[in-house]
């Protein structure tokens, strides 16, 4: 009896322990399921899956790696961060947990944040792996440095141990730093060529979409073994973009530019190949199909009527994914009058994606009328957000003027997440609508107090509105939250300048220029930062300079050509400056860096 009564009381008093544990053990079995359909990118189930961990115990640390992973995977950085940082916080990041960690801060611009981890990553005991020194790349990339971003590209490229895809990132780092007719480029333009001609290989299909969409930058010919670098316009990694047609709602975009030449003159693989090679592909799907077929209309406009003719006809009885990415086909080529025949009200009305292409139809063709009907007959798969902000556009092309001030604030009530006070910001942004943007951005802020895209975001229409001092102020904001990320520290020092700040503040400004310029010699910005700091501390040979070892290719911000303008004016070399000047006339700059170069405009 003694004994009993004993096992009654384990019994009573282990069972809470036993109950968590089998929640914990539960947990991480999801966490597992999660990762392995993020593995194959089925998105939607692995949300489920990752969801439904963290509700079974919201302490899980593998819980939390499957909302990062997740987020990382899907393009959400921002959100992915703060997951990361929970794991990071209780020392739970592995190897593949820092790669994602360092992929996320880039994508986000927290540079400090992917600093760390790629640090972590480069510091292991054995070598580090071609992944991490893409990612080291990648950084150098962010940090203006070009010359280290090829350094480190070409020593992933010459890994033996590099994967296809580590080959595919390396090549395109190389691509995004180094000149059309510069041999690194030509080099690795050939890197991805080999990838996309081989089927069996992981990245090949990546590999075909990237030639497809960058033929217009394709190698072309020289006679020199040039290894010119430049910063100016990054290449993008993202095999499946989203772009925005007049209306403004997303579509698979399908742009592609004149066929190219290798450097020696002879073609690479150009439309024909390229397009034949997505065609026969084992592992394409019928975006790639599309894909294809916007090659062969490229080669051969006047057969575009036949292509789309095709591709209605291959296409058009297909499942929702599919019609959905015909639609935007179609909708890219200006076809909007097919896509109507193709998704009339009822049919695209079954869910979301089919529903915007049937809107972006409707825009293209100016049928305001006809989107104002539809999205107000609350038959309609989409979020309220969503509804009103493209009410707001579609009243503004109406001359609605406060109807559409109404439906902005209606999509700012219904916003009721950061995720989606984002996606309105940048709407109303793209659609010029900086006041409303802006407080989407100021109300993502207040549910998401570190969310930098969001400070980015108003930073942008700041600039953009020339509103110099608030730009400062939200420049001052960032700082305060990412004190190491010495690009906002830079920014912050810049405008303060502009503004006429103190001695005082002028000479810190200088000393931390002057590092920053020591670090990244190629930075523009920190180099004007430093050049305006020493104009007025009034030492204008100093301020000289700065700009005395380099050159302008095309790619400096405006303002920073601005500050030169006006140290090139104050050292005697007038000509110069207003040369400078004249070119920026049309330039998009503050008030305050317009006036420095005012008195050089006048004849």
């Amino acid at each position: 009896m003694a004994v009993i009564g004993a096992l009654g009381v384990a019994l009573y008093f282990g069972a809470p322990r036993l109950g968590a544990a089998t929640k914990a053990w539960q947990s991480r079995r999801l966490a597992r399921e999660a990762f392995a359909l993020i593995e194959k990118k089925q998105w939607s189930q692995a949300n489920a899956k990752a969801r439904d961990a963290y509700l079974l115990r919201p302490t899980e640390p593998e819980a939390w790696r499957a909302i990062a992973r997740l987020l990382s995977g899907a393009g959400q950085g921002t959100a992915a961060l703060e997951w990361w940082k929970k794991l990071d916080d209780e020392h739970r990041l592995t190897i593949e947990d820092r790669r994602d960690f360092a992929g996320a801060a880039l994508a986000t611009g927290e540079l400090p944040a992917a600093a760390t981890q790629i640090d972590a990553l480069l510091a292991q005991r054995a070598d580090p792996a071609p992944v991490d020194i893409v990612l080291a790349g990648q950084l150098a990339v962010r940090r203006n440095d070009a010359v280290l971003a090829v350094d480190y590209a070409e020593r992933a490229l010459a890994d033996k141990h590099a994967k296809p895809y580590d080959i595919l990132s390396a090549a395109i780092l190389v691509l995004s730093v180094t000149t059309r007719d510069s041999q690194p480029f030509i080099s690795a333009w050939k890197r991805i060529e080999d990838l996309a001609r081989d089927p069996k290989n992981a990245a090949s299909l990546d590999a075909l979409v990237f030639l497809a969409r960058e033929q217009a930058r394709a190698p072309v010919p020289s006679a020199s073994d040039n290894a010119s670098l430049s910063l100016g316009a990054a290449t993008s990694t993202q095999t499946t973009p989203e772009t925005s047609n007049a209306f403004g709602v997303g579509s698979l975009s399908f742009g592609l530019g004149p066929t190219p030449q290798s450097a020696s003159g002879g073609a690479t693989m150009g439309r024909p190949e390229v397009a034949n090679a997505l065609e026969n592909h084992p592992e394409g799907r019928p975006y790639h199909k599309l894909l294809a077929l916007e090659l062969r209309v490229q080669h051969d406009p006047a057969l575009t009527d036949e292509y789309v003719a095709q591709a209605v006809k291959r296409f058009g009885s297909g499942d929702d994914e599919t019609l959905a990415a015909l639609a935007a086909w179609l909708n890219n080529l200006r076809q909007s009058a097919k896509v109507l025949q193709l998704l009339p009200a009822e049919r695209a009305s079954r869910r979301q994606d089919l529903f915007l292409q049937h809107l972006n139809a409707l825009a293209a063709l100016e049928r305001w009328n006809d989107i104002k009907d539809a999205l107000a007959s609350e038959r309609f798969p989409i979020e309220p957000v969503l509804q009103h902000m493209y009410l707001a556009v579609a009243r503004i092309h109406l001359g609605e003027a406060t109807a559409a001030t109404n439906e902005w604030q209606r999509a700012l009530e219904a916003a009721n997440t950061a995720e989606k006070l984002l996606a309105l910001a940048a709407y109303a942004e793209q659609n010029r609508a900086g006041d409303v943007a802006d407080e989407a951005y100021s109300e993502a802020i207040k549910l998401a107090p570190k969310n930098r895209a969001a400070y980015a975001g108003r930073l942008r229409i700041a600039l953009a509105s020339g509103h110099t001092a608030q730009a400062q102020t939200v420049a001052a904001e960032i700082v305060q939250l990412w004190p190491d990320d010495a690009a906002a520290r830079n920014q912050d020092a810049y405008l303060r300048l502009l503004l006429g700040a103190s001695d005082g503040a002028a000479k810190a400004a200088e000393r931390q220029a002057e590092i920053l310029v020591a670090q990244e010699p190629w930075n523009w910005s920190a180099r004007a930062t430093l050049g305006l700091a020493r104009l007025r501390l009034g030492r204008k040979e100093d301020a000289l300079a700065v700009f005395r070892t380099v050159r302008a290719t095309g790619s400096e911000p405006p303002g920073a050509l601005a500050v030169r303008a006006a140290i090139l004016a104050i050292n005697g070399y007038e000509e110069g400056a207003k040369g400078d000047a004249r070119n920026l006339g049309a330039a998009r700059l503050l008030p305050e860096e317009r006036a420095l170069i005012a008195p050089l405009l006048v004849d």
